[in-house]
């Protein structure tokens, strides 16, 4: 078992743990009473959290506020709900926290649904798939995970890429080669160092390497993460999360949100802020 996945071990106890004692001491009345769309309903707003980091599914606008593909599927969970959103700008990797001690009741934020978060958030169908990408410099002569061998690669801190890396360079094709994972709070961080030379690669989602490229001019290009025996990284599926426990709650996002995908209109959002994001 690597040290990333005892990561996300530790990491569902604490929650498991958290949840354990909110029940015997804790929780609003509301909550306690009616659910969470009760106390939702009764306070007039749902806090969605997100981190506004990965265009085009979320990202700070030109207003200076969160915008993109998540905040208009929380906009329109909130208008069917009736209540006011309240947009939570968060570290990616505080989000179960966020949701385990109430602070938020949603999370929106390109969540790869995986087993290991299972065990911490309750999540709805996935709205959308992707795929780990690799994104390196135009001329760049990189083709495969195994071309990494003792360089320097971007990630999102906390997310499946980190993951993907960090399992790599422990006990992967990465192993002894001398090649580190260097986690990053925000990916255009990662594509200035990629520019200037530190480092080699990013990995991370499909919709955010392309974002990278096209943000970037002809300056970087992406592909589908691939190993040296042509075996290529999974196809993952992206859902809304929330703390678990409250399946009539859980039910109702997950009736919204699909309705979302069943029309197009995900789809259209899309196209519109992948557009919008490369142009800030």
């Amino acid at each position: 078992m690597s040290k990333a996945i005892k990561k996300m071990m530790m990491i569902a106890l604490s929650a498991v743990m958290v949840l354990a004692l909110a029940a015997c001491g804790g929780g609003s009345s509301s909550d306690s009473e009616g659910g969470k769309l009760a106390a939702i309903q009764e306070k007039g707003k749902i806090v969605v959290c997100t981190d506004a980091a990965w265009a085009p599914f979320e990202y700070i606008g030109e207003g200076g506020q969160p915008t993109g593909i998540d905040i208009e599927i929380a906009q329109y969970i909130a208008d069917q709900l009736g209540v006011e959103l309240e947009v939570s700008n968060i570290a990616f990797d505080t989000i179960p926290t966020a949701l385990v001690n109430g602070d938020a009741d949603l999370a929106l934020a390109c969540i790869t649904i995986t087993d290991e978060r299972k065990e911490q958030m309750a999540f709805t169908d996935p709205y959308t798939s992707v795929q780990q990408y690799m994104v390196v410099t135009a001329d760049s002569k990189i083709a495969a995970m195994d071309d990494l061998a003792g360089k320097m690669i971007g990630t999102h801190l906390g997310t499946t890429g980190d993951f993907l890396v960090s399992d790599e360079v422990e006990s992967g094709v990465l192993a002894g080669s001398g090649a580190q994972n260097n986690q990053y709070k925000a990916l255009p961080d990662a594509a200035e160092e990629l520019k200037s030379g530190t480092l080699s690669a990013i990995v991370c989602d499909s919709v955010l390497a392309e974002n990278l490229v096209t943000a970037n001019g002809d300056a970087l290009k992406c592909f589908p993460v691939v190993y040296a025996d042509g075996t290529e990284a999974e196809v993952e599926n992206i859902g809304a999360a929330m703390a678990q426990g409250d399946d009539e709650f859980t039910a109702k996002i997950n009736e919204i949100i699909q309705e979302l995908v069943a029309n197009g209109q995900i789809d259209e959002w899309f196209v519109k802020h992948s557009e919008e994001a490369s142009k800030l």
